[in-house]
């Protein structure tokens, strides 16, 4: 059995059908000051929100945590994603909100392969230090 896909789980506990996942996600990771001027920023740049999308539609297929940081990476070199509104403001996606979004929807055991990968980055869990004064 496959491990079911960011998008999957998402639709499947949010009762969506898959057509409104992108717009669901983007609702939800937006800064909260944004939802203020939402309607505002596409009558100043019809594709204002292209970068946030592309985020969005990145992340759909997601199957582990880990994964989240290409795409995070390239979110921030989008080149939509430069203006001072979206920079300074912060009238985008919140990628902190989209990656906790993702680590309650996705399954526990589908975050990572590897048991001795930590959950948020994919890397090692530190080594427990033994004691070296019973040698």
């Amino acid at each position: 059995m496959s491990n079911p896909t960011f998008a999957e789980c998402f639709c499947a506990k949010n009762n969506l059908p898959p057509e409104k996942f992108a717009r669901a996600v983007f609702r939800q990771t937006l800064y909260r000051r944004t939802h203020l001027v939402r309607w505002l920023l596409p009558l100043i740049n019809q594709n204002y929100f292209a970068a946030d999308f592309d985020l969005i539609y990145g992340v759909e297929h997601l199957r582990r945590l880990r994964d989240f940081v290409a795409e995070a990476e390239r979110f921030n070199e989008h080149p939509a994603n430069r203006g001072w509104l979206r920079r300074t403001f912060c009238l985008r996606v919140s990628t902190c909100r989209l990656k906790a979004l993702i680590r309650e929807t996705l399954p526990a055991r589908t975050r990572h392969t590897n048991p001795g990968l930590s959950e948020d980055e994919g890397t090692a869990v530190p080594f427990e230090m033994r004691s070296t004064s019973n040698v």
